[in-house]
């Protein structure tokens, strides 16, 4: 599985260009909702071709890894708190939660001393990692520890956790991989034969369809 996004020079904004994009996203609210260009990353380094939703919020900020030409759409939720990297040239559907932490276990175990309780048995914490180039389709969930790799589809309202191959189509709840996108790429890319160097240009090769299982994957 790869996940690394492709090597390019990337500089720190300036102290103005990051005042800016905040005021920017503050500004963009009295238009509704609204996509905005442009992202500062924690590290400071700017992402010109980055777009991501007015309506949607990042926890932990600092902590978020994303990759420049990325698009996160309206009223989502990502969460870095416990690390969360978005390679390059993904897309995020709408109303989609992406969570590094759950409590789901610890409200119980801890009843009325969860609020009280600083370090907590049972709350579990894992980064999460999306590879280049991927879609994950609108009312997806996210949890803790997912691996994505890169080129992959998760489909809309899918319940997503563990490690998935580069290619992967992830659908149901919980996901399963129901397909490759290589094999649609493949077709696509003889049928409209001037995109294959843009293809090639994030994959390094051109999508060969893997022969089709016993059970239908692929």
């Amino acid at each position: 599985m790869t996940t690394k996004t492709s090597a390019a020079v990337k500089l720190k904004a300036p102290w103005w260009r990051r005042h800016f994009q905040q005021l920017k996203m503050l500004a963009s609210r009295a238009w509704g909702t609204r996509m905005v260009g442009g992202f500062v990353r924690g590290d400071g380094v700017f992402l010109p071709h980055t777009r991501i939703s007015n309506t949607s919020h990042v926890f932990a900020r600092e902590r978020l890894d994303v990759g420049d030409h990325v698009f996160i759409g309206h009223f989502s939720v990502l969460d870095a708190t416990y690390g969360l990297r978005i390679g390059e040239g993904c897309q995020i559907g709408f109303f989609t939660g992406i969570f590094t932490h759950s409590s789901h276990a610890a409200i119980r175990l801890y009843g009325r001393a969860y609020v009280a309780t600083a370090e907590k048995k049972a709350y579990f914490t894992a980064p999460v990692e999306i590879g280049d180039y991927s879609f994950v389709g609108a009312h997806a969930t996210l949890l803790p520890g997912t691996v994505l790799g890169r080129g992959s589809i998760v489909s809309a309202y899918s319940m997503v956790s563990g490690t998935h191959p580069d290619f992967a189509i992830l659908a149901g709840q919980p996901a399963k991989q129901v397909g490759d996108t290589r094999r649609m790429d493949e077709r696509l890319l003889r049928e409209h034969p001037e995109l294959q160097a843009h293809y090639q240009a994030w994959a390094g090769e051109l999508p060969v369809a893997p022969q089709t299982t016993r059970g239908g994957l692929a």
